[in-house]
Formats: C-alpha cells, structure tokens, sequence
C-alpha cells in the first residue's frame, strides 16, 4: 500500500526523535541504526530508506531544528520592525530554546556535527547554507533601510556568523549559570560590538585603504616588470578587470 508524503514525513520524524533519544542515553557510537527502528518500531529497511546512516540521521536533526527557529521568527508579529542586532540575537536565542529540551544529545553530537570529514559535508552543506541564507537576508533588510551600510565581503559576514553561533552553541554547552544568563550576556555583548562595527563600516574603510594603497604602490611597481602582457595580465586579475 503507498503511504502519503505525511505518513513518510511521520515516520522521519520518528526516526529523528527515537534516535536523539537513544543517543540520550547511550552516546553515538553505542547507538546502532537496528535499534533505532527497534525502537520506532520499524523495520530496519524502512529506517535505511530514510536515512543511509546515523549520521544523517543528526544531520537531519539540525536542519529540522533551524527550520522550526526560522518558522518561530516568523510567528513574531513586529519581528521586521526590530533593529538587526535584535533580530540577530532572536535567531540565536531561539535556535537555543530549540536545543533546551535535548541538550544532552547536542552536547554529544554538536562536535561531530561541526567538524565534519568530507564524507559528511553532504549533510551539513544544506544546514549551512540555510544558515547564511537567514543572516543574508537580515543583513540585506537592515541595508534597504539605511540601518547599515553596503557591506563588503558579505559572504564572509554570513560565514563569520556561523561560526560566531559554533562558538555560542559550544559557550552554552558549558555554561552552568543560573538559566543560562551567561549566555545572554555574552551575545547581548558581543552582537552589540559586531552590529556597532557593521554600522561604522569599518570593513568597508578597512577595503577602501587596501584598495588605495593597492593602487597607487603596488600596480605602480607592476611597471618595473619588463614583460608587458604579464604586466597587464596582472593589473586586469588584480583590478577586477577580464582575465587575458
């Protein structure tokens, strides 16, 4: 009998959840793909023809956890009438209350989720760039409404910030304050700092002398070269122009 795309949706959430909890209790590697459709009540067949492995099975975790904080920040009536630093600490925050109820199993899996081999890039590659697609688009918002400049190096600002929440999920892990204040110190802090320096465009400043310097010493010594096709060779990669 074929089953719906519910039903199939209802069984991988099964999955997901029998084996965060298994994890819970045994670890990672105790846990076995057998005994998490033991468990869900599954055959073994049905769990392989979701996931190939465990390990996807954690990655699928982590995508379905940063699709429900994104839906939740959704859910926030005024949520595009706050400032960015608001908005970023949002994210994170909520991306936290998601984890709370399983902190345990990220204690156990966040590691090997992050530092990944090349097999499971695979796995993370969507989580990631779902990520920088949320920063991205806070980040292009507060842009349209002049509350920061144009910004350069804006792939390596959504890549800062997924590292920059790496690190705050890791700091919550190991923070035994009283619910967490700590935490919320440290990111009320730090995105101040971040938000303050995107407001100033101190990497926009920081180009605009690189490229000045760049212009005026570098490309100028490019004409002691005595080969003249490299020379300009040289000047159109390094200017932006078209490869020759």
């Amino acid at each position: 009998m074929k089953i719906s795309e519910e039903q199939k949706q209802e069984k991988r959430r099964e999955i997901i959840r029998v084996a965060v909890e298994t994890i819970k209790e045994k670890g990672i590697k105790a846990t076995s793909m057998r005994e998490i459709a033991r468990k869900a009540g599954l055959s073994n067949a049905t769990v392989y023809n979701c996931f190939p492995n465990k390990e996807a099975i954690i990655f699928a975790y982590y995508e379905d956890q940063l699709d429900l904080s994104v839906k939740r920040l959704g859910e926030i009536a005024d949520f595009n009438e706050f400032s960015l630093q608001e908005q970023l600490q949002a994210f994170f925050e909520t991306q936290l209350e998601m984890f709370l109820p399983d902190r345990e199993f990220v204690d156990a899996s966040f590691w090997a989720i992050t530092i990944t081999s090349k097999r499971d890039y695979e796995y993370l590659k969507p989580i990631r760039s779902r990520f920088c697609s949320v920063v991205a688009e806070l980040f292009e918002a507060a842009v349209e409404v002049e509350e920061i400049p144009e910004q350069v190096f804006r792939e390596t600002i959504y890549n800062f910030f997924w590292d920059y929440n790496t690190g705050l999920v890791f700091y919550w892990l190991r923070d035994r304050s009283n619910q967490f204040q700590n935490t919320s110190i440290l990111l009320d802090k730090s995105l101040d700092l971040a938000v303050s320096f995107f407001k100033a465009g101190i990497l926009n400043k920081a180009f605009d002398i690189a490229a000045f310097l760049f212009r005026n010493h570098i490309v100028s010594g490019l004409d002691m070269i005595k080969d003249p096709e490299i020379v300009q060779k040289l000047k159109r990669q390094f200017m932006g122009g078209e490869d020759g």
